[in-house]
């Protein structure tokens, strides 16, 4: 599996709140299965993260010259956003999950200062909407229709186990509407 940046709000943006949009999408994901990630439920106006690149800088520093703590600095940004509602966004944020992971915060600082990493996340970015990735989580798995938006975590989980096992076992597409299909008699995305 790689892992590329994908860029949601590309200037900083310091109005930014949560809204009754984010609320039911989050309801949504937790409420899918039992063991889905536990989603945190923020208050209409509570603050929202002004901005992406700060997180995909750090991630991308740390799948770049820590791969070994990638995985887990990866879960704990997820954990940070979805489950606390912390601002992703903010560097002190950042260096405290550096921190969780086992790493450096003053390496962090010093490697988002330069600026290093702000060129491969908007190369990232750029060849992902290249290839028609206009949405996250866009997930591909070979030979698959590609996996966009919040699906079930259950037909996602599924997805991947088949993939490991050789066979598809990713959702069914629509031939007609090219569509995939979440649930049969369902949604279609």
């Amino acid at each position: 599996m790689r892992n590329r940046n994908f860029i949601l709000v590309p200037e900083d943006r310091p109005d930014r709140a949560f809204t009754d949009y984010h609320r039911a999408h989050r309801h949504a994901a937790g409420a899918q299965d039992t063991d889905s990630p536990v989603f945190q439920l923020p208050a209409v106006g509570d603050r929202y993260p002004r901005w992406s690149l700060p997180a995909l800088e750090a991630a991308t520093w740390v799948r770049e010259v820590h791969p070994e703590s990638f995985a887990a600095f990866d879960l704990a940004l997820f954990e940070a956003f979805f489950g606390r509602t912390e601002d992703i966004s903010d560097p002190e944020v950042l260096e405290q999950l550096v921190a969780s992971v086992g790493l450096e915060p003053s390496a962090l600082d010093t490697a988002l200062a330069r600026g290093r990493y702000h060129p491969m996340v908007m190369r990232e970015y750029l060849e992902a909407t290249g290839q028609g990735i206009h949405g996250v989580p866009t997930i591909l798995i070979p030979g698959q229709a590609p996996i966009v938006g919040a699906v079930p975590y259950a037909d996602l989980k599924r997805a991947v186990e088949g993939a490991f096992r050789g066979g598809s076992g990713g959702p069914h597409v629509d031939p007609a509407a090219g569509a995939i299909i979440i649930q049969e008699g369902g949604a279609q995305f």
